[in-house]
């Protein structure tokens, strides 16, 4: 209990942050613009962990679970992963952004060493969670992603500089680093590691990791695109003004997605899976779970759709208000995609890997489709609608195989 509730404040306080972090933007910039550049910036990062990640930590968490044997070497063989995803993703996913001009050239080494670091520290605070070390796990991700906010509000209300968003990425990048640094070392410490010797990698092991977690990586990525794509659609079709905009909806939808997955899924989740041999506790758990989740998650939108206007408004930037049936239409997404997880879990406890990933695949070919043909027309209200049917369509496809399953179990 009292685990949960330091990992809520360190959870809490970084997304309250981040969410500073855009609302002083918004505010303080002169228009959309730099709202646009981070968008685009943080989105491409986000994106590109998960492709270098491959959700390889899956298969590995599962190795070092089995056994307290071998720990380094199946680490290091995951780090061997990771280098040759590095060298071939990178330069084509690099080119791809800065082809099309969705970042400027000017960030491209910033862009880089920010995306070793965030990747690196992610896969560090999943090895911190699988050693159930999940505290530290949480203070590692607020020093990486939101303790750099306090220095940009020092740095502009206090030493008086103009917002300057590359400074931004450089104080975020800073702390990325620092912080994979020092929880690096707290983990060598923690494991009891004297001395690292080279080894070659075993590729037959790698080999048996990647079969393992491509399934998972389809799925995952899936989901990610249905979040990140349109971003960049927005910015083809228009400009960085209207990214600016959908950046400052999506803040709010995130942050109810993060909150209801940390405060009830999480929890839920593993007493789902240890109770799955029992159909009458586990029918229990499940209806208390689906209760919890759609109270949290309709009080949370009631909350957000009274706050976002009145947040809105302070901002003070026309097209942001202007925009506002965007922002219920993603409302109304985020709320299928939080509520399609009382049958996503029910799938994952019952070993249904192949119905998941078909689920998020048709999600993502969907919301792909409809981006390119209604942002053309609608711009940012097309990327909602978009969002919207995707997730629905994910949530009654989800809703259909989890009562088949229920019949043939």
């Amino acid at each position: 209990m009292i685990s949960s509730i330091y990992n809520m404040i360190f959870r809490g306080l970084t997304l309250a942050s981040k969410f500073l972090f855009i609302i002083f933007i918004g505010k303080y910039s002169i228009d959309e613009s730099n709202l646009g550049i981070f968008g685009l910036i943080s989105t491409s990062v986000a994106l590109l962990v998960y492709v270098i990640g491959f959700d390889f930590y899956v298969f590995n968490t599962r190795e070092i679970l089995k056994t307290q044997t071998n720990r380094i070497s199946k680490i290091k063989n995951q780090l061997f992963f990771h280098l040759l995803a590095y060298l071939i993703i990178i330069p084509i996913s690099f080119f791809l952004i800065f082809k099309f001009g969705f970042i400027s050239i000017e960030y491209v080494w910033l862009l880089l060493v920010l995306l070793i670091s965030e990747h690196l520290g992610q896969e560090l605070y999943r090895l911190f969670t699988t050693l159930e070390k999940s505290i530290i796990a949480n203070i590692m991700l607020f020093f990486r992603s939101g303790a750099w906010v306090w220095c940009v509000l020092v740095d502009y209300f206090v030493l008086n500089n103009p917002i300057n968003i590359k400074r931004y990425i450089i104080f975020w990048t800073l702390f990325s680093w620092v912080s994979f640094v020092v929880f690096g070392v707290l983990l060598v410490r923690f494991m009891g590691i004297k001395t690292i010797k080279y080894s070659p990698p075993d590729w037959k092991w790698i080999n048996e990791g990647i079969k393992t977690a491509s399934v998972f990586f389809v799925g995952s990525l899936s989901f990610q695109v249905i979040q990140f794509s349109d971003r960049f659609m927005i910015d083809y079709f228009y400009d960085k003004k209207l990214v600016g905009v959908y950046t400052a909806y999506a803040q709010f939808t995130n942050a109810i997605d993060v909150f209801t997955f940390s405060a009830i899924t999480m929890a839920a989740y593993p007493k789902l899976v240890k109770s799955f041999v029992n159909r009458k506790k586990y029918d229990e758990i499940k209806t208390q779970f689906s209760k919890h989740l759609v109270l949290v998650s309709i009080s949370m939108i009631l909350i957000v759709c009274f706050l976002g206007p009145v947040i809105f408004k302070y901002l003070d930037k026309p097209a942001i208000f202007r925009e506002i049936n965007t922002f219920y239409t993603l409302l109304g997404g985020v709320l299928f995609l939080i509520l399609s997880n009382i049958y996503h879990y029910d799938l994952y406890v019952k070993k249904k890997d192949g119905i998941i990933l078909k689920t998020a695949f048709i999600g993502m070919i969907i919301n792909v489709s409809l981006n390119i043909v209604l942002i053309p027309r609608w711009s940012v209200f097309g990327a909602a609608i978009a969002t919207l049917f995707s997730f629905f369509t994910i949530f009654i496809l989800k809703i259909y195989y989890s009562k088949i399953t229920n019949i043939n179990r």
